[in-house]
């Protein structure tokens, strides 16, 4: 499985919706509502899924699965 199908999955599962409701440029507050503890977790799961660290910060500015993607591939590994 690809990190943009994982990715999508980790999101997916966090946001309680399908992962079909998800494409690259879907803006994720147009399928779910966002808050900071859905960003904490969204957070925690690609840490481990991809054993990464990712920054809080980073997450914030993200509007879509393509700008979560982005980040997971700059993220410092542990």
């Amino acid at each position: 499985m690809s990190s943009i199908e994982r990715t999508r999955i980790l999101v997916a599962e966090v946001l309680r919706i399908p992962p079909e409701r998800i494409e690259m440029e879907t803006a994720l507050s147009e399928v779910a509502q966002l808050d900071s503890l859905s960003l904490v977790e969204i957070a925690s799961a690609l840490d481990e899924e991809f054993d990464i660290r990712v920054p809080s910060d980073d997450l914030g500015t993200a509007q879509s699965l393509k700008d979560i993607v982005a980040i997971v591939e700059r993220a410092p590994r542990r």
